[in-house]
């Protein structure tokens, strides 16, 4: 069975979402002066900050190689 492709919510504070190929999602979340970025699958990013172009493109590009799967949740 193909992985569900439904948009889950996208929690408080996040403005953009990238999803990678193991199904994931990566979070990019902005304080007003930079953007942090975190891969809820292996922990990429751990929160560092970046300026909004090169997170969005640091996020893409890990999106497309990125292939933990999330943890189970039972």
């Amino acid at each position: 069975m193909p992985a569900s492709t439904t948009p889950s919510v996208w929690p408080e504070g996040v403005v953009a979402r990238y999803r990678t190929v193991g199904g994931v999602d990566i979070n990019l979340t902005d304080d007003g002066e930079c953007v942090r970025l975190l891969c809820s699958g292996c922990g990429f990013g751990g929160g560092d900050a970046y300026y909004p172009p090169a997170a969005h493109r640091l996020a893409e590009k890990h999106a497309g190689k990125c292939r933990r799967v999330a943890a189970p949740t039972a």
